[in-house]
């Protein structure tokens, strides 16, 4: 079963949203082997003020004026290695926008995104890089009365992330790059944070942002858009602005129920901005963790040992042969289970001689000795 999730994982792209409208995944990034991550959350945003230049203070909306942005997420993140992951997400997002004349609200799907995320440096800490792609699911349309709660884009997200961990507490920040289609201003996504462990508890703070680092191609349509924000928006800048900037806070508290499940809650308010709207945010998350190493216990390998017989052998009664002494000591081990009477040695029978054959043999010889005798006479 746990091969088959796998299978099917292998074709899930990852994604993560790394804008304030909703803590979607981690920034602190962990990585173990198998472990598939599938969290819920939701973020409220609250203004009635927006920031015209950095540095200054906000400018309140007309009088009874507001814009609310309720964003939720669902999003899920895949590490197959010790060493990367990809991770995937989806928005939904709810606005609604007040003034003087009438309420506006806009509830739809806005974004889905893809992206990876690996290590590239691990030694006195961690390098890690991201990428994301944005694909939205709604565009501005300045035809239409709706008010805006996504800015409606493609957008191509990276940032590189250096963490380290200190055992009792954790630091971590970010510097990244963002593509924006539709002749938008490019974003530079910037932040840093830390963590303290308490246990099953981690408490954390962060400051983040982003900052415009190009020029708006539709700038002198500002007039035309600010026009329309007015209309649908209640006044809030909180998109479609002309190069936006933003200075963001945040405290966060993380809780492990259990190995598997995580509580997050964190909230916090803007701190300045340039053409982007002013307010604070609330949000929570609900996270289940898969372990897909569960259940596979690996067999060890095990080894044999063939140690020196402790006793000693019956083929000797003394280790060392150097003397011939103890050379006749030897004894041959025979109780194999064999009749050991088939190798002896058995005696052999000496041939019978044949009398007749023996006399005539000794006729012979007396014969020719007599004929020697007598041929030495005659010479006489």
């Amino acid at each position: 079963m746990a091969m088959n999730l796998r299978c099917r994982l292998s074709v899930f792209v990852g994604l993560l949203i790394f804008s304030a409208t909703a803590r979607a995944l981690d920034n602190y990034k962990e990585y173990n082997r198998d472990r598939w991550d599938i969290e819920v959350g939701t973020q409220f945003f609250y203004s009635e003020a927006n920031y015209l230049s950095m540095g200054e203070s906000s400018q309140s909306l007309a009088s009874g004026n507001h814009y609310q942005l309720l964003d939720s997420h669902l999003a899920t993140r895949y590490t197959p290695k010790k060493n990367w992951a990809i991770f995937a997400a989806g928005n939904m997002a709810n606005a609604e926008s007040k003034n003087s004349i009438s309420t506006r609200t806009n509830s739809s799907l806005t974004e889905v995104s893809a992206g990876v995320d690996f290590v590239m440096y691990s030694e006195l800490f961690q390098l890690i890089p991201e990428f994301a792609a944005v694909m939205p699911l709604t565009k501005v349309d300045q035809a239409s009365d709706e008010v805006l709660n996504s800015e409606g884009v493609i957008e191509v997200r990276s940032r590189l992330i250096a963490q380290k961990d200190f055992s009792l507490w954790r630091g971590y920040g970010w510097l990244g790059f963002n593509y924006r289609g539709d002749g938008r201003s490019f974003l530079m996504p910037w932040g840093v944070g830390l963590q303290w462990k308490l246990g099953a508890l981690s408490l954390g703070a962060e400051v983040f942002g982003y900052q415009s680092v190009s020029e708006d191609s539709n700038k002198k349509d500002s007039l035309v858009r600010s026009s329309y924000i007015n209309s649908v928006n209640g006044g809030s800048m909180k998109f479609y602005s002309v190069e936006p900037s933003l200075v963001d806070s945040q405290l966060l508290a993380i809780w492990k129920i259990s190995p598997k499940w995580t509580v997050q809650a964190y909230g916090g308010t803007t701190l300045a901005g340039a053409n982007t709207a002013a307010g604070y945010h609330v949000g929570g998350l609900l996270r289940y963790t898969f372990d897909l190493t569960e259940g596979y216990v690996e067999t060890p390998v095990e080894i044999i040992d063939s140690p020196v017989p402790s006793y000693r052998s019956n083929m000797h009664q003394n280790d060392s042969l150097s003397t011939d002494k103890r050379l006749q000591r030897f004894r041959e081990e025979t109780d194999d289970g064999v009749d050991q009477n088939l190798f002896k040695a058995q005696p052999t029978k000496k041939p019978r001689l044949n009398q007749d054959k023996l006399k005539k043999q000794m006729d012979d010889v007396e014969f020719q000795i007599e004929m020697k005798s007598n041929k030495k006479k005659k010479r006489r």
